[in-house]
């Protein structure tokens, strides 16, 4: 008696169902690893909401978007560092110097896991652009508040305006700000957001850097406005596309991220909420400022 063998046809229609299954778990897959990234991001945030608090509960302040020089000074994740589990880092980084000063860049150089989200793609850097100075990018920003307003451009080495956010710099008008000063609710009020910096079609137009595409400011440890100090007044979560406009002449960048929808904050109280894309933009001002106060409805 002959054994039978799969005929060409029958070995056909099972590669098709393979085919199919694999479709169909595909996506499944997907969207299981998307949301293990987007977990260990929050877990991020959240370590970054308590080392803030302990900060907090050291110093009787929060840390300010920049710790000291109003150009280059080291940033709020260079000033939490060591409630970071990174005291070696902060013991080594000198805060008289700026972030970009070679002593500093042994420290800001450093890749510094919780400061990167998962789904965020590596940065590419350019070769023929000198300015990066071999700092490490991030992944995050706080919120200094609504205001539209830039440090580094428009009010360069002069006072800043009023910066109605939880995290504030050291030369706006409120130059410190606690607890006490989030009287609008700190479940209410954005404290750290996410920021993706891998801009394929963008063109940095900066004198050491013409005409060329990079990852910009978004240094971990550099205080401007491009890198970890954000407001609500720009387009939220916009996307890797040319026409965005989320980076300008004036140096404005917008809170946005890799997962679809959405980015992720910390709020004053350091729980961690995914905020959609969405949200209407007066709602997100509203989250944005410390003591406006505002109603919040429903986002």
């Amino acid at each position: 008696m002959r054994r039978r063998g799969f005929t060409l046809v029958e070995l056909l229609v099972v590669i098709a169902i393979i085919g199919v299954l694999i479709a169909l778990l595909l996506p499944a897959v997907q969207q299981a690893r998307e949301a293990a990234r987007r977990m260990s991001c929050s877990n991020n945030l959240k370590q970054m909401g308590l080392a803030t608090h302990n900060y907090h509960d050291t110093y009787k302040q929060f840390p300010n978007a920049n710790c000291n020089s109003i150009t280059s000074g080291g940033s709020f994740f260079t000033a939490i560092l060591a409630f970071m589990e990174q005291g070696n880092a902060y013991d080594q980084y000198d805060f008289t110097l700026d972030n970009s000063d070679p002593y500093n860049v042994a420290v800001t150089g450093q890749k510094i896991e919780a400061y990167l989200c998962p789904s965020s793609p590596e940065h590419r850097e350019v070769p023929s652009c000198d300015a990066d100075n071999g700092r490490a990018p991030g992944n995050y920003a706080i919120c200094v508040g609504s205001v539209n307003y830039n440090q580094y451009y428009s009010h360069y080495g002069d006072p800043l305006p009023t910066i109605n956010g939880a995290i504030v710099y050291t030369e706006s008008t409120t130059p410190k700000t606690g607890f006490r000063d989030i009287t609008d609710g700190t479940s209410s009020t954005l404290m750290v957001g996410e920021s993706a910096y891998n801009l394929p079609d963008y063109k940095f137009t900066s004198g050491d850097c013409d005409g060329s595409s990079r990852y910009s400011f978004t240094y971990w440890g550099n205080p401007y406005t491009t890198s970890t100090g954000f407001t609500t007044e720009f387009a939220y979560n916009p996307k890797d596309k040319a026409g965005d406009e989320i980076f300008d002449s004036n140096w404005k960048q917008s809170f946005r991220s890799e997962h679809p929808g959405g980015t992720q904050f910390t709020f004053v109280d350091g729980s961690v909420h995914f905020v959609a894309e969405t949200i209407d933009s007066d709602t997100l001002n509203t989250l944005a400022t410390r003591s406006g106060g505002e109603v919040v409805g429903e986002y």
